[in-house]
């Protein structure tokens, strides 16, 4: 098998809900970051055998093969494969695990793993929606079998379980949102991201 070695990694920065990345169609963010991957790395982007991108939200502006159409957007090779996954929270690091595979099967000499999710403009859980018609993503049979548990509820089970009080989940939060405050005045995150010029919001908040 193949050594498997990560050439490069590159993010934009991170967004807030009805943020500057939020006037921007999610494949044009993506494509943005696949490009300044490929551009930094000094590799050919037809030498990448396969894309691989993570995306919770595959509907509406986010559906479609989105890692293909943001590949293609940002004048990338047509010739290079592109897949996209959903693994809920882990899609993008599902991803990487599968780019990874891939790679030291020797199915290809390069992929590049990415990922994208603008919630502002696709909210969570909207491809459940009764509204749309479609009906629901989750079979009967599944109640029959396994709680449909929130992310808070779970939260909670594991606090109890492991004794984590609020004072310290409070705790964390302050020493990381300080940590990272750190960590930009003193310019640590500067070779990880790239600059994305977005549009500004009209008066009327569009």
């Amino acid at each position: 098998m193949s050594n498997v070695v990560i050439v490069d990694a590159v993010r934009t920065p991170i967004g807030k809900r009805n943020g500057g990345l939020s006037t921007m169609h999610p494949g044009e963010v993506l494509g943005i970051v696949q490009k300044a991957a490929i551009d930094r790395s000094g590799i050919d982007p037809s030498a990448v055998g396969q894309v691989v991108t993570g995306c919770v939200s595959q509907i509406g502006e986010q559906a479609f093969n989105i890692g293909r159409t943001a590949w293609l957007a940002a004048g990338l090779p047509i010739t290079v494969a592109n897949t996209t996954v959903d693994a809920q929270c882990g899609s993008s690091q599902q991803a990487t695990n599968l780019a990874t595979a891939l790679v030291k099967a020797g199915v290809v000499d390069v992929a590049l793993a990415s990922g994208v999710e603008i919630m502002s403009r696709i909210p969570i859980g909207i491809a459940g929606n009764k509204n749309f018609g479609l009906g629901v993503p989750i079979p009967k049979t599944y109640f029959g079998r396994y709680e449909m548990t929130s992310q808070f509820e779970g939260a909670e089970r594991i606090a109890e379980k492991w004794g984590i009080t609020r004072e310290d989940t409070d705790q964390w939060g302050l020493t990381s949102q300080q940590r990272a405050a750190q960590a930009w005045a003193e310019d640590r995150f500067g070779g990880q991201y790239v600059t994305v010029e977005a549009p500004d919001r009209n008066e009327d908040g569009t």
